[in-house]
């Protein structure tokens, strides 16, 4: 119609001026001046007016739902939408995965009704799904859904639980990983983080998730990892690293000798016996703190030193203490360092806290002492279950804010396991991560001397 309308307007125009008496060309000089700057006028909107009727309307951007990208969290302690944050954007993204599309997944534990649900009607629709799940508990749910899909990992859908790590040995499937190659308008799409799709995930943890929409490297190398893990073989290479634009990050398994006993449940990690384990020097983890330099470079950091946030769950056993002991030499160096831990070793604690490092807990409502046995370990119900490392100042004398997120606990186990740890080199994703570990300090963490029998 506006196309019409201009065209009109622009022929009318023309006739118009086609049709003006004859004596004007009789007229005085600067009428016939006039007339021609009329007749410029009319032609150059007539130009104008054809141009912008026959010119390509402008691409209408895709409209419709599509995953948020980013970092989010869950707060336990909040209201149930604030529980379920991060698993409503699981389900949310299910339910908008289209048929034909894949959705894979990797995770350590699932026992979520809610997603449950939502894979159930996915299948109907004729989404493809393929799941892959540690063998240290198998829920009423899981059985249900290997009812539908099926066990064999060469089909389009199944779920498989993987016998120790999913690709070969000891260890535990301990990644927390929710792929989809459609969902709503965002294709190829990656969600990670510490969460588990379980209800104490929901209830009992603190927990983050990181979403990234249509990068097509990652996505493709979490695609070849599953591909790896979904046979539940022994597999070469186990230690996969990635990179793209501000993100890099490393899937890995080693080849740690130990028996099946060894691999307990992350529940029970703080008693894992250590088994054969890559030493200092090859841990990737020592590596990023070896780079940190306590002189932060301009623009980054706090009052000229470097700034570190470290918000771990399970930092313990041998692995563990070496690691402390390089956040101790950097407090040494003058680094502003900050920690919040959950099921941290004893002997962890004591290494960090000989240079007076500013340690909390976050484990919370703990079983009463039993007198028949007062000896007994006492573990907490309620606690952090993030993976954080965070640094603001300089690393390799470069200047970074960075965060560091996946599954990876800082412990001896998480070299036998299936693991990912994902880097996000962006400054206002630092900020996001900072700002909700200084939420979490001031809303739930305590001394270590004591160990609360309630709820924050």
């Amino acid at each position: 119609m506006l196309r019409k309308t201009l065209l009109s307007s622009a022929i009318a125009l023309t006739l118009a001026i086609g049709l003006a008496p004859a004596t004007a060309t009789a007229a005085a000089p600067a009428a016939t001046a006039s007339t021609s700057a009329v007749m410029s006028a009319a032609a150059s909107s007539l130009s104008t007016a054809v141009a912008a009727a026959t010119a390509p309307a402008p691409a209408a951007k895709k409209k419709g739902w599509r995953p948020a990208s980013g970092a989010a969290f869950n707060n336990p302690l909040g209201r149930i939408g604030e529980k379920a944050k991060l698993m409503t954007r699981i389900v949310k993204a299910i339910n908008h995965t289209p048929k034909g599309e894949y959705i894979r997944i990797a995770a350590y534990s699932f026992d979520r009704q809610s997603v449950l649900d939502a894979l159930l009607k996915a299948k109907r629709r004729g989404v493809r799904i393929q799941m892959l799940l540690n063998d240290n508990w198998t829920s009423k749910q899981t059985l249900r859904l290997q009812k539908v899909l099926g066990k064999k990992a060469g089909r389009k859908s199944f779920v498989r639980i993987c016998k120790g790590s999913c690709r070969g040995g000891p260890g535990n499937l301990h990644l927390k990983v929710y792929s989809f190659s459609k969902t709503g308008t965002a294709n190829n799409v990656i969600m990670t983080g510490s969460h588990n799709m379980t209800d104490r995930a929901v209830r009992l943890q603190w927990n983050d998730l990181y979403t990234i929409n249509g990068n097509r490297k990652i996505f493709d190398t979490f695609k070849k990892v599953f591909n790896q893990m979904k046979w539940d073989k022994r597999v070469s290479p186990r230690w996969v690293y990635f990179s793209s634009g501000d993100f890099a990050g490393q899937y890995y398994k080693t080849t740690g000798e130990a028996t099946k006993a060894d691999a307990v449940s992350e529940a029970d990690i703080t008693s894992v016996a250590a088994a054969k384990i890559p030493g200092p020097d090859k841990d990737p983890v020592m590596k990023r703190l070896k780079s940190i330099r306590c002189k932060a470079l301009p623009g980054t950091g706090k009052k000229g030193r470097t700034v570190i946030r470290i918000l771990m769950y399970g930092w313990n056993q041998e692995r563990g203490k070496w690691l402390a002991e390089q956040v101790r030499d950097l407090k040494r160096r003058k680094c502003n360092i900050s920690i919040i831990g959950s099921a941290m070793g004893g002997g962890v604690l004591k290494i960090l806290r000989q240079r007076k490092i500013d340690v909390r807990s976050a484990d919370w409502d703990y079983p009463p002492i039993n007198p028949n046995d007062p000896n007994a370990v006492r573990r907490a119900n309620f606690y952090s279950h993030l993976k954080i490392l965070a640094v603001n100042g300089n690393m390799g004398g470069k200047p970074v804010k960075k965060v560091w997120t996946g599954s990876e606990n800082w412990s001896g186990i998480s070299f036998l396991n299936d693991e990912l740890i994902l880097e996000i080199d962006r400054a206002r994703v630092y900020r996001k991560y900072v700002d909700h570990y200084n939420f979490v300090r001031r809303r739930a963490t305590h001394s270590f001397a004591v160990k609360p029998l309630g709820m924050p």
